[in-house]
């Protein structure tokens, strides 16, 4: 009997944990569904669920550059240049006749000279750059700031001094006077067609020089990174063959550049910037400086000059898309230079 009883317990024991392995496998633990969601991943596999479709940047690739190629729709390229392909010119009437680039700029002679009437005082304004007529002879020190320009034989005549920012003094001289060739100089410095290299008026690459042509009258050219804007004293720039123009007001000629098919089509214009994880990138109009006459711990590629610290300044008369780029990757530290 006692035998029967043990049995009959074991069994109730038994379909007792029955029934609770029954409620357990019945009842959904942990959590509960709330929605359902597929999609199709294209190019996947049973194998490989990653599919074959590609991404990219939507605001990188967001706005094209076009070059200046007729029609508008051309593809800019990394050689595509910022500024011009070409210069602009500016053709005056002329002075005299025989006027050339060494006639005096003040003197009386009928058959050559400029007779320009100016005066110690008188300025231009040559994209945003100062032109300043001084009295007497050049100095034989260079006022604090400025450079000489050393006498080149039917060009200048060494009486202009020019800073680091283009800006000019021209002196009027009275034993060696100032020329017409002196004003083309201090023109051509400012506008960044040439640059003052250690005293040396130097040429700045793909770039044409402004000069007096055969029948008397001056050629001012622009250089191919800006507009040419040149403002001054309306009877300075007549006796110039510049204007038609008189009085003591001022005056303005300009030459605009044209784009081309080598060329963006729309420039970028001097003294603009571009922000890049918080260095600065800025655009200058003007020559390329050479690796010795940069400051020092800055560097020079192609035409970008960096200061180390991922700022850099991309040169336009010969700048390209490619320097652009490379402005970018030394403010983001993809290069170094």
């Amino acid at each position: 009997q006692a035998a029967n009883t043990g049995i009959t317990s074991l069994q109730k024991l038994l379909d007792s944990a029955k029934s609770i392995a029954n409620q357990a496998l019945q009842t959904t633990v942990g959590y509960s569904t709330k929605s359902n969601v597929s999609t199709t991943i294209a190019g996947a596999t049973s194998t490989d669920l990653r599919g074959t479709t590609t991404y990219s940047s939507a605001t990188a690739l967001s706005n094209v550059l076009f070059s200046g190629a007729a029609g508008g729709v051309t593809a800019a390229t990394s050689t595509t240049t910022l500024g011009a392909s070409a210069v602009a010119t500016y053709t005056g009437t002329a002075i005299n006749a025989a006027t050339t680039a060494a006639s005096l700029l003040n003197g009386t002679a009928a058959v050559s000279d400029a007779n320009a009437g100016v005066v110690a005082g008188d300025t231009f304004t040559v994209n945003g750059k100062t032109i300043t007529f001084a009295s007497g002879d050049a100095p034989s020190t260079a006022p604090t700031g400025f450079t000489k320009v050393a006498a080149s034989a039917g060009v200048t005549t060494g009486n202009v001094y020019t800073d680091a920012s283009g800006n000019s003094l021209v002196y009027l001289g009275s034993t060696t006077k100032a020329s017409v060739g002196d004003v083309l100089t201090a023109i051509d410095v400012a506008s960044g067609v040439q640059s003052n290299v250690a005293g040396t008026l130097t040429l700045n690459a793909g770039q044409t020089a402004s000069t007096v042509n055969g029948s008397g009258a001056l050629l001012l050219e622009s250089s191919t990174g800006a507009d040419l804007s040149v403002s001054g004293k309306a009877d300075i720039l007549k006796a110039l063959g510049l204007t038609t123009a008189t009085g003591t007001g001022s005056a303005t000629v300009t030459a605009a550049r044209v784009t081309a098919s080598g060329s963006l089509g729309s420039f970028v214009q001097d003294g603009s910037t571009l922000n890049v994880n918080g260095k600065t990138i800025t655009f200058q109009n003007g020559g390329t400086p050479a690796a010795a006459q940069v400051a020092s711990g800055s560097g020079v590629s192609g035409n970008v000059v960096t200061d180390g610290s991922g700022n850099s300044t991309v040169y336009l008369n010969k700048g390209t898309i490619a320097d652009v780029l490379k402005a970018i990757d030394l403010a983001t530290g993809v290069q170094t230079a």
